[in-house]
């Protein structure tokens, strides 16, 4: 098994109350109907019911883990997500696959109805959610050791990828990341985002420029120690995201900009209001503005 399916098959030996549902959606999940047989469940492509009969099983005491396309499972469902699982407070997991540009590195190149470019604008409307994006599979897996926290839905955007290599900290519950820490300019971004930030960060650190970067995972409910941290010690903060400029992190930060009354400049790199041209992986990375190259290039100018 892959490592996210042996990470759900130890807590459901532990914990049998533990249910995985999937909408056709089994990327992450081939080996598992087998194993599980009691507590897998495929409704089909029915985002709609994929979430209302999670939140039956939840109302019942189970711990239900959601998996979907994040196009459709946040936009096609998501009367359901706010009012059967965010109103009530129902601890639920949702996993969301083929989100921002990450939705093409699987050598697909979907068009728009595919792109989940808008996700955490619609799952940050929600009372009581929790928003997680983690910058690689260890630390998508690392979180469920502590969904006994839950006191809501959370929502994962979930890019897959592989183990990034750095000397990251222990992982703590609700608690963002500094990789690295310098002075004047600051670095945030996460998902798969993480990694090209972590390899621009290796080339500005060899032209001995000075700056700190942030895996910011935990976008709902932020991360409020952090980002005061950040205002406190950097000028400048530069926010890179595979997101709407609408609903984005960029624009939390903003509000919480002008709240402190805090003089930092912020300079938010995303997709604005556009959708990407479809492709594979390297080309809209490379197309968007996303890839080391051309995200070195606009980062280095302000530094």
């Amino acid at each position: 098994m892959e490592p996210y399916e042996e990470k759900l098959y130890s807590l459901i030996e532990k914990n049998n109350k533990i249910v995985i549902l999937t909408a056709e959606n089994r990327v992450s999940l081939r080996n598992l109907p087998e194993k599980i047989p009691n507590n897998f469940i495929d409704v089909g492509i029915s985002e709609q019911s994929l979430v209302g009969i999670s939140a039956g099983f939840a109302k019942q005491g189970y711990l239900p883990i959601i998996h979907g396309m994040a196009a459709f499972l946040t936009m096609r469902s998501f009367e359901f997500i706010r009012t059967d699982l965010g109103y009530p407070k129902l601890p639920s997991v949702l996993v969301a696959s083929f989100t921002g540009l990450s939705g093409t590195a699987n050598g697909t190149a979907n068009g728009p109805t595919h792109q989940a470019i808008e996700d955490i604008a619609l799952m940050k409307l929600v009372p009581n959610m929790t928003i997680f994006a983690p910058a690689d599979i260890v630390e998508k897996c690392a979180c469920f050791d502590f969904i006994d926290n839950l006191k809501g839905p959370m929502y994962i955007r979930d890019s897959n990828f592989e183990s990034l290599d750095y000397n990251r900290k222990k992982f703590e519950w609700g608690k963002n990341e500094c990789i690295k820490n310098g002075k004047n300019v600051a670095i945030l971004s996460y998902g798969f985002l993480v990694g090209i930030c972590l390899e621009i960060s290796k080339k500005l650190s060899n032209l001995n420029k000075e700056h700190s970067l942030y895996n910011m995972r935990f976008i709902q409910p932020m991360d409020i120690k952090i980002v005061d941290e950040i205002f406190e010690n950097h000028d400048m903060i530069i926010v890179v995201e595979d997101h709407l400029e609408s609903g984005s992190l960029y624009e939390s930060l903003v509000y919480q900009k002008d709240k402190k009354k805090s003089k930092a400049k912020i300079l938010g790199i995303n997709l604005q209001n556009n959708f990407f041209h479809p492709g594979n992986f390297e080309d809209v990375l490379n197309e968007s503005g996303f890839s080391v190259d051309k995200l070195f290039e606009k980062i280095s100018r302000q530094i």
